[in-house]
């Protein structure tokens, strides 16, 4: 029981967390997934999980999508995935993943420094082509390409509902390409099942309960709420690089 109610709040956590920060749900909790499971089946838990934290993001912030913007961005993602299937191939792991974290830490880095010198200024709508491109790279390579997505967010000025829409939409049509492979591949044992019959609401109520939060949080704290979960994710990186 004890289990199962851990199960439940750490997923109801990541579903409020994603909602609030637009990602970083599974981040938060796949890792605490592995404290009570074996870690292959926590991230196929992740999966499903994830699954309902995006789709349920993008229900409740459709109106928000800018088509033109998202569309360019999943064909250049889709573009890209078949680079980083090579760079995987032929660059160390470790390699990969630390240089996406000095990514994100240059990012973070220029932010802190822009904002001491009060520099503002929006990049034009054509970069999320390249921008594209690399989250594709990043995911099929390092199963990451959120983050870069977050980082053209921030530059481009997007307010907290469009950012929130297109991050969700893209994640859960991956995710939907991955559970079905998945399920394909017979990896759903009849206990995951289980626990994402549980998990998948639990994470439904945690973005509802960030719907009226997120209206009430200054746009300046979001992004340094998106800004956080950056500098988590680029230590995330570093960690997975260090023990690749």
């Amino acid at each position: 029981m004890l289990v199962f109610l851990y199960i439940n709040i750490v997923w109801f956590l990541a579903g409020f967390i994603n909602g609030v920060t637009s990602f970083g749900g599974n981040m938060f909790a796949v890792p605490l997934m592995t404290l009570v499971m074996d870690p292959k089946d926590a991230i196929i838990l992740g999966c499903i999980g994830g699954l309902g934290i995006t789709t349920s993001i993008t229900v409740f912030y459709h109106r928000n999508l800018p088509k033109l913007e998202f569309i360019l961005a999943c064909v250049s993602s889709i573009v890209g995935v078949p680079f980083g299937m090579i760079l995987l191939e032929i660059a160390p792991a470790k390699a990969v993943l630390i240089g996406c974290g000095c990514i994100l830490l240059l990012f973070l880095a220029w932010q802190a420094v822009s904002g001491r010198m009060h520099l503002t200024f929006a990049i034009p709508m054509w970069t999320i082509v390249p921008v594209g491109i690399l989250s594709g790279i990043l995911l099929s390579s390092t199963s990451m390409g959120g983050p870069i997505l977050a980082m053209y967010a921030v530059m481009r000025g997007w307010g907290k509902e469009v950012t929130l829409s297109v991050l969700s939409t893209m994640g859960m049509i991956s995710m939907i390409f991955l559970v079905a492979l998945q399920w394909k591949n017979g990896l759903y044992t009849p206990e995951i099942l289980h626990n994402a019959m549980w998990a998948v609401p639990c994470t439904v109520i945690g973005v509802l309960i960030s719907i009226p939060i997120l209206r009430r949080i200054d746009p300046r704290l979001f992004r340094l709420l998106v800004l956080g979960m950056l500098a988590v994710s680029a230590g995330m990186l570093f960690m997975r690089g260090w023990q690749a």
